[in-house]
């Protein structure tokens, strides 16, 4: 538990945040998806867990696999205000940096695997989490695993949030988060968008036959090329549709392909792997897709993954609140992002809480030289404590 209670209105003692995120880095959590025998989560979440539990929040583990679980953390407010969830993800990827920040002792950077995204930004939503000990609102904290390749664990919190919701619905007020912020390095300005994504394996199919007698065979890969040259139309059409204010145009591309047994045999197989990024807005792409391709005579187009656009308004009390605490803390007016990739807040987005995002200043995510500004991280707890303060202690019911 914390050192001493605190009384109303009275702060709670501030951790050092870059002592905290030094000691997240320090452990290997990378992504067993991403990398076979990678250590995964377990004690990252174990250590968030007793770490949270220790300053006096609510806190379990969730999800199906015990080697790989996500936190969920609660400090229940007086219930006269609106409840915040904070949010971001405990996996990273492989490569090298793991384990460094144990023995770093750069003053002005964490250096590390993991480090800017996105052991920092959970540092910082820790640290402001536990230094405010009431709350009018519920301030709940959703680590997950798994965001790097599935984001199963984010889907996994919001069950057990909504779970926990309709479990003390007839008991009192509904602790639903009202709203989100996504913990994602942003270099402290303020994402209102960010786009979706959709994989699709498309599957050609020929005919063998001998090479030196093409003619008595169908060729698949000679199929597949029909489809990468309407797919490179596709892209032209895609890149000259209206622009979004913050994300540009959507896109596809080839990702990979895969054809052919031997030189000396007509390819009776090919399948291409074909990405989507999608806008705020768009329709399933899948049906676009099947018609851009149909001339090319697939045999099939198997959906493989799809995850929606995220883009909030800047208007909403949310936003507002983040905004405003940014340029407090910075002393200047925040900037707004569209990011072009995607991250759980297109999750929390389609869970129907609006959600923005905020994050703090490094470089390196998913490279070998990773690390997260020290004196970023100092500004992105003043921001978190100001917006926990300001969007839970109004009473927006």
């Amino acid at each position: 538990m914390s050192p001493r209670a605190s009384g109303p209105g009275e702060r709670m003692p501030r951790a050092d945040v870059a002592a905290l995120a030094r000691r997240l880095v320090g452990i290997d959590a990378t992504n067993p998806s991403l990398v076979p025998g990678g250590a995964g989560e377990r004690e990252l979440a174990d250590v968030i867990a007793g770490w949270l539990a220790e300053r006096g929040f609510e806190v379990r583990l969730v999800g199906s696999d015990p080697a790989r679980p996500s936190v969920l953390a609660r400090r229940r407010g007086t219930g006269a205000g609106r409840s915040l969830l904070l949010a971001g993800h405990l996996d990273t990827v492989g490569g090298s940096g793991i384990g460094d920040a144990g023995t770093d002792v750069d003053p002005d950077r964490v250096v590390g695997r993991g480090a800017y995204d996105m052991a920092g930004g959970l540092a910082a939503a820790m640290t402001a989490a536990a230094a405010v000990s009431d709350p009018a609102g519920d301030l709940v904290l959703a680590f997950a695993a798994d965001e790097e390749f599935g984001s199963v664990g984010m889907e996994e919190l919001l069950a057990a949030i909504d779970a926990d919701a309709d479990a003390a619905a007839s008991a009192g007020p509904r602790p639903r988060p009202d709203a989100a912020v996504v913990l994602e390095p942003t270099d402290l300005g303020v994402t209102l968008a960010h786009r979706g994504f959709a994989w699709y394996r498309a599957e050609y199919e020929g005919l063998a036959a001998h090479g030196s007698q093409p003619e008595l065979g169908v060729d698949a890969i000679d199929r597949a090329v029909d489809g990468l040259v309407a797919l490179r139309a596709f892209a032209a059409e895609l890149a000259g549709r209206p622009r979004h204010p913050l994300l540009g145009v959507g896109s596809v591309r080839v990702a990979t392909i895969e054809g052919g047994t031997d030189a000396a045999t007509v390819a009776d197989r090919c399948v291409v792997v074909v990405e989507r990024r999608t806008l705020p807005g768009e329709p399933d792409p899948g049906p676009e897709l099947e018609r851009v391709l149909a001339p090319s005579r697939p045999a099939r187009i198997v959906p493989l993954v799809a995850r929606p656009a995220m883009e909030a308004d800047a208007d909403s009390p949310i936003a507002r609140v983040v905004l405003e605490q940014v340029g407090r803390a910075t002393g200047a007016p925040a900037a707004r992002r569209g990011d072009p990739w995607w991250t759980d807040a297109g999750l929390i987005a389609a869970a129907g809480m609006p959600v923005v995002l905020v994050g703090p200043a490094g470089a390196g995510a998913h490279a070998d030289e990773e690390w997260v500004s020290i004196d970023s991280l100092r500004t992105l707890v003043d921001v978190l404590e100001g917006v926990i303060r300001a969007f839970c202690d109004e009473n927006g019911r």
